[in-house]
């Protein structure tokens, strides 16, 4: 499956009606100093479907600061399962705080 982009509002919506999952993939220090108060956090060098929170019948949103790095990881997930339907925070955490506030 290709990866999909999608903005901050439609995630908000998403997590307010407990219809996905979203993944910080920055550094534990970034993630302490600013964080969206639902993201579990799993470092971009950790990510494998092994270490990511329970997801099944939710969407799989990953996140960082500007994109860029989720991009990668939501690359390497699809790499160990062609099959996984997995989106980007379009403009990460700076575009989250944009939108939705902190």
């Amino acid at each position: 499956m290709p990866i999909k982009t999608i903005d901050p509002a439609t995630v908000r919506n998403w997590i307010e009606n407990d219809e996905a999952v979203l993944v910080d993939v920055r550094e534990p220090s970034e993630h302490q100093s600013h964080n969206i108060p639902c993201a579990t956090l799993v470092p971009l060098a950790e990510v494998c479907k092994g270490r990511l929170p329970q997801y099944h019948g939710k969407k799989l949103v990953m996140h960082c600061q500007g994109g860029r790095r989720s991009m990668t990881a939501c690359e390497r997930l699809l790499q160990e399962d062609p099959e996984l339907e997995v989106y980007n925070l379009e403009g990460g955490i700076a575009a989250w705080a944009q939108v939705c506030g902190r």
